[in-house]
């Protein structure tokens, strides 16, 4: 079983976007507004909202974010056509007719080439219940964005390489002059953005000194908050077979052009975890070289899809207006009706041994076979 760790409970921005926003701000004369990195941010939370890996947003609403981060609609709009304008992101129309918003690279950077990994840093949740992304924007901060972007970066790489339980022991230092040219603020306005950040950081002074009525400040130290982290557990491994089967769904969708919402795919992945994950958690695959249990559930759920697929397209002939009342429903009554016929593939000793575990554990299981 897996041990369980201290993550940043947020959702991804990967390194090689936020490298480009750099990148632009270095070589040309179109610095990224603060407008710009608020709508990005909401873009990727309703990105993880709707668990999308391809970057196709199908339910984004200018107006609710600017209602629930107390920004002006015409703010934001304005960091929505910067992005547009430098090809970040761009409105069109999907297969099946429906209006969408695509993030360029983002479904690239999710499916990294063999041989190389994942790199992002993680967003908290929490931010985006601050007045933190507002008070930037007010004040037309990009740099203290950039910063706030640079600080989770390295607490996602900390609290990887942690001992312990103790996240708050997690720092990282700042000196002042070291800030006030990154932020091009003087020692004043350092501070007024370090007080804004305090909704989610903890920020202590070391060498504090007063010189008249002059403060001096000369090391800042920076640890997050319990808002912006979370246990991770994932105690029978399962979480990222779970992201990926989540992603072959979507292209499944996508390709049948058929008209979704994000919730049906939920509702979908759900069923899954449901009608298979559930019955199949327990089963332990190392005493069989000829079994392996995520290459199982991943062919059962690409085997299920196939066979659902060609129900569809067969109805669509028979009946051009056929069309799913309920996605996850019919999804459902695939993944519970084939599972028995699947399970009398796998050797008995690892259902047998499931069997136990899991009355060991006091949980009932009901096995289809």
């Amino acid at each position: 079983m897996a041990k369980n760790k201290i993550i940043i409970d947020g959702f991804r921005m990967h390194q090689s976007i936020l490298n480009e926003f750099r990148f632009i701000r270095d070589e040309s004369f179109s610095r990224p507004p603060a407008s710009s990195y608020v709508v990005y941010l909401t873009m990727l939370k309703q990105l993880d909202v709707e668990n999308n890996s391809r970057g196709i947003l199908r339910e984004y609403n200018l107006s609710y974010w600017s209602k629930k981060l107390n920004i002006s609609y015409s703010t934001l709009y304005s960091g929505k056509c910067w992005l547009e304008k430098n090809h970040f992101i761009k409105d069109t129309i999907d297969a099946a007719g429906m209006p969408v918003t695509v993030m360029k690279d983002v479904e690239k950077y999710n499916k990294p080439e063999e041989g190389h990994e994942l790199n992002y840093l993680l967003i908290p949740h929490a931010l985006l219940e601050t007045n933190i992304l507002a008070e930037f924007v007010r004040t037309s901060n990009p740099e203290a964005i950039e910063l706030l972007f640079s600080l989770l970066n390295q607490f996602r790489t900390g609290l990887s390489k942690m001992e312990g339980d103790s996240f708050e022991s997690v720092k990282m230092s700042r000196t002042m002059n070291t800030l006030k040219e990154q932020l091009n603020k003087n020692a004043k306005g350092v501070r007024q953005i370090l007080s804004i950040l305090e909704s989610l950081f903890h920020v202590q002074f070391e060498g504090l000194t007063f010189r008249g009525k002059q403060m001096w400040v000369r090391k800042i130290w920076i640890s997050l908050k319990a808002e912006c982290v979370v246990e991770k557990t994932d105690e029978f491994q399962v979480d990222q077979l779970m992201a990926m089967l989540s992603h072959e769904l979507t292209y499944f969708l996508d390709g049948l052009r058929i008209k979704y919402k994000p919730r049906d795919q939920r509702d979908v992945m759900i069923a899954f975890n449901q009608e298979v994950i559930k019955a199949l958690k327990y089963l332990k695959d190392e005493k069989y070289a000829s079994f392996n249990r995520d290459h199982f559930i991943k062919h059962y759920f690409l085997e299920c899809i196939d066979n659902i697929a060609e129900q569809y397209q067969q109805k669509r002939k028979e009946t051009s207006t056929y069309k799913w009342h309920s996605i996850g429903a019919v999804f459902r009554i695939f993944f519970r009706n084939n599972l028995k016929i699947a399970l009398e593939k796998i050797p008995y000793g690892i259902v047998h041994d499931a069997k136990v575990e899991a009355f060991s554990q006091k949980e009932k299981i009901l096995f289809p076979i």
